[in-house]
């Protein structure tokens, strides 16, 4: 059975908000969604999952990387879809591991640039970044009632999802934005 929920542990921050960003994989047509801890390597340790969306967690709880196997065309269109104008910033850790979850509402804003993934029609009272381009809807209780995705990139081979992991970890890109081919090949 399903976990109703999806329970947090939610404390003031200690570090800041750490970089993460939507790339949508073109040829898989899967959102990514990667979160780095500069000077940390995070490892796999447990997830949370449905159907069409997958929490990587790693051993303390904290979120690593989200998958949303649901293709942009079937993402529902909400024309008045309107994001939270502000968020905190928090230590968040999931509690749950190895479970699934009741499937999630996908909506998105009609240019599909950014996406709202709902869990419950809980009343939100606190906004959180989990990540930069992320933010969590969360109720009075600690539980996850909506995920805000915003600045989706598309996506081809990983380039994209490449060039930005060695931009956060301080090595220099051998891609240019949008560029199919290495920054240092001459223009012929």
């Amino acid at each position: 059975m399903p976990v109703t929920a999806i329970k947090l542990n939610i404390k003031i921050p200690t570090a800041s908000v750490p970089p993460g960003r939507g790339f949508y994989q073109l040829e898989e047509e899967t959102l990514y969604l990667p979160v780095e801890y500069p000077g940390e390597q995070c490892r796999f340790f447990s997830y949370l999952e449905s159907d069409p969306v997958s929490f990587q967690l790693d051993r303390d709880g904290r979120l690593i990387f989200i998958e949303i196997t649901l293709p942009r065309r079937r993402w529902r269109i909400k024309p008045n879809l309107v994001p939270p104008e502000t968020a905190e910033s928090a230590d968040i850790r999931f509690l749950d591991f190895r479970d699934r979850f009741t499937e999630p509402a996908v909506l998105c804003n009609e240019k599909k640039d950014f996406l709202l993934v709902r869990f419950s029609r809980g009343a939100a009272t606190h906004n959180y970044y989990l990540a930069q381009n992320l933010i969590a809807q969360v109720t009075e209780n600690h539980q996850l009632t909506a995920l805000w995705v915003f600045d989706i990139v598309d996506d081809l081979a990983g380039r994209e999802i490449a060039a930005w992991r060695k931009l956060i970890h301080g090595k220099p890109s051998s891609f240019r934005k949008g560029a199919a081919v290495p920054a240092n090949t001459p223009n012929i």
